[in-house]
């Protein structure tokens, strides 16, 4: 037991630079501390900025995303309009085809020979011009609202007219 009462007496010791030990003293300092009963409450500003910004962005998200469901549902409703026009457009053309080709067999020259000879119709073996007196001539233009005349050359390109124009206009034809 010498032994650790020598170590322990020496741990405690420090040799100073005389050579002496020393004895080692622990010596601390106080910590001054300053605590106050009540803690100090100091109001912060809170940052609001950024809250309205995200609400402002997600409105406007909103916004856009309702704008384009109704947009593709406007589309989606025009199309379904479009379709039916489309059918509707076939239809008819279908039923146009289906006139024109009943038209022709009517006015085919073998069912008029046909439906004329029902009718006890004959073909005829020689033609005829008749002669109509000037008064039924002028009762049929009269009832049909215009004056005809047979006699009368007809220019299909209209320059007759010019030219008689241009002549009493002084100009050549």
């Amino acid at each position: 037991m010498a032994l650790v009462s020598d170590d322990r007496r020496l741990a405690r010791t420090r040799v100073h630079a005389s050579g002496a030990p020393r004895p080692m003293l622990r010596t601390t300092s106080g910590v001054r501390v300053s605590i106050s009963p009540t803690p100090t409450l100091a109001a912060v500003p809170r940052h609001r900025r950024t809250a309205r910004l995200v609400i402002t962005a997600a409105v406007v998200l909103f916004s856009f995303m309702l704008g384009a469901a109704a947009f593709q549902t406007h589309l989606s409703r025009r199309q379904l309009t479009l379709d039916q026009l489309d059918r509707d457009i076939r239809t008819a053309h279908e039923k146009y085809d289906e006139l024109r080709r009943e038209r022709a067999e009517l006015r085919s020259p073998g069912r008029l020979v046909a439906e004329a000879s029902a009718l006890g119709m004959q073909l005829a073996t020689r033609t005829e011009f008749m002669q109509l007196s000037p008064e039924a001539v002028a009762a049929v233009q009269q009832s049909a609202g215009g004056v005809f005349d047979s006699g009368l050359a007809t220019d299909p390109t209209g320059f007759t007219e010019f030219g008689l124009v241009k002549s009493i206009a002084g100009g050549t034809p």
